[in-house]
């Protein structure tokens, strides 16, 4: 209970200062007013280009744009510009969820529902007693090198050419999210609300 307070807490703050993906709000607000339920870390999807400036040294790297809808290959061709130092990688990313259940029971059911919604990367985190960590993840991730240090070593013409598949990835995995939003609304029917939700944030209601 305490863990899901603050959780729901964290959650509420982040909408109000519009920290969260505008795309998955309704669907984070019905899964985290389940019964026996709650979010801690979730993610839309995105595209973007990034430099980093070594192998793995993820805490430095720099987004030149991050966008959690498609790109152009203008926007993209224009955020390359601002280059500087280290490798440059597009990337494309599905949506993502870290959701808690508060006992195996309903761990296992969260994992059943990341799967049959076409998350096939959902696996489980944590697991314990009194708490069961899923990661409902996809299979759409893409990686492209584009260069390192200021100088993009491709033709426009492959550039754009990645641009195209990764956001053709990115529609591709967030077409799921009405499947994911359906088979929660079903979990929701089985386990119930939780009041507390309603307890630390009434207007929150009218969203789901």
């Amino acid at each position: 209970m305490r863990a899901k307070r603050e959780a729901l807490k964290t959650l509420f703050t982040a909408i109000k200062e519009c920290k969260v993906d505008s795309d998955i709000i309704d669907l984070l607000l019905l899964i985290n007013s389940i019964k026996g339920v709650y979010t801690t870390s979730s993610c839309s999807g995105r595209v973007g280009i990034i430099e980093e400036p070594k192998i793995g040294a993820k805490p430095l790297s720099r987004w030149l744009i991050k966008k959690h809808f498609p790109i152009t290959f203008e926007e993209a061709k224009n955020s390359l510009k601002a280059a500087q130092k280290g490798v440059i990688f597009l990337k494309a990313q599905p949506p993502i969820f870290h959701i808690v259940g508060e006992n195996v029971e309903i761990g296992k059911k969260l994992h059943e529902i990341g799967l049959s919604s076409g998350f096939k990367y959902t696996t489980f985190k944590a697991l314990s007693k009194e708490r069961v960590l899923v990661e409902i993840n996809s299979t759409e991730y893409l990686t492209v090198p584009l260069g390192g240090d200021g100088r993009i070593l491709i033709s426009d013409e492959y550039l754009e050419f990645s641009i195209n598949l990764a956001n053709e990835m990115l529609k591709r995995s967030k077409s799921r999210l009405p499947r994911l939003e359906k088979n929660f609304k079903k979990l929701k029917e089985e386990l119930g609300e939780d009041e507390l939700f309603y307890e630390l944030n009434p207007p929150m209601a009218r969203y789901i």
